[in-house]
C-alpha cells in the first residue's frame, strides 16, 4: 500500500471518529491539504474509500489476531483475546457510528459482513485443539461462529449499544464473558 493511500485511510479514520459516516471526501481533502481529485486517484467514491478502510482495518485486526494466537497465553485467554482482537489505533474509534452503513453504503456493509465471516480458520483450530485436550467443552464451532458474527453485525448495524450507553469495546468484552463463562453463577 502506497504512503499517500495510507495517509488517506488514516485521515478517513480521523474524520470518521469526528463525524461518523457523515464525513465527506472534501473533509478528508481539506484536512490533508490536498485536492479531492487526489483521493479519486485511489478511490472512485466514498463507498469505495469505506471498503478500502475496512480492508485495511481488517488486515490490521487479523495481524493482531495472529500475534495473539502465536503467543504463550493459556488457550482460554488466547481464544478470548483473539476473538475480539483490536489494534491499538482502533481502540478509540466509535464503531457504533456504523449503524447506518447498510442503508447508505450497501457494498461497504456487504464487505464488512464478509470480513466478519472470514479468517476463522486459526480460531477454529484453537477451539478444536482445546476440545481435544479437554480445555473447552465439545461445542459446535459453527454455532459459536454464527452467534459471534451475528452479535457483531447487530452491534454495528443497530443502535442498541448507543441506546444502552455501551461502548463497542465494552460490548465485545461482555460478549466474550458470556461466551467463555455463560450466565450461570
Amino acid at each position: 500500500m502506497g504512503e499517500k493511500n495510507l495517509e488517506i485511510l488514516e485521515m478517513t479514520m480521523q474524520e470518521f471518529q469526528k463525524n461518523g459516516l457523515k464525513f465527506t471526501l472534501n473533509d478528508i481533502a481539506s484536512s490533508m491539504h490536498i485536492a479531492k481529485k487526489t483521493i479519486y486517484q485511489y478511490y472512485a467514491s466514498k463507498e469505495d474509500l469505506l471498503i478500502g478502510l475496512l480492508d485495511y482495518g481488517f488486515s490490521e485486526i487479523h495481524e493482531k489476531k495472529r500475534m495473539i494466537l502465536a503467543s504463550d497465553l493459556p488457550p482460554a485467554e488466547k481464544l478470548k483475546e483473539a476473538m475480539i482482537a483490536m489494534p491499538d489505533q482502533y481502540q478509540l474509534l466509535d464503531f457504533r457510528m456504523l449503524s447506518t452503513l447498510s442503508e447508505k453504503y450497501p457494498r461497504a456493509a456487504s464487505a464488512l459482513k464478509d470480513h466478519l465471516e472470514s479468517d476463522w480458520e486459526p480460531i477454529v483450530a484453537l477451539i478444536e485443539e482445546g476440545i481435544s485436550k479437554g480445555i473447552f467443552r465439545d461445542i459446535s464451532v459453527a454455532v459459536l461462529k454464527t452467534m459471534f458474527t451475528a452479535s457483531l453485525e447487530a452491534f454495528l448495524s443497530t443502535e442498541v449499544l448507543q441506546e444502552n450507553g455501551i461502548s463497542y469495546q465494552e460490548a465485545l468484552e461482555d460478549m466474550m464473558t458470556v461466551i467463555m463463562g455463560g450466565i450461570v453463577k
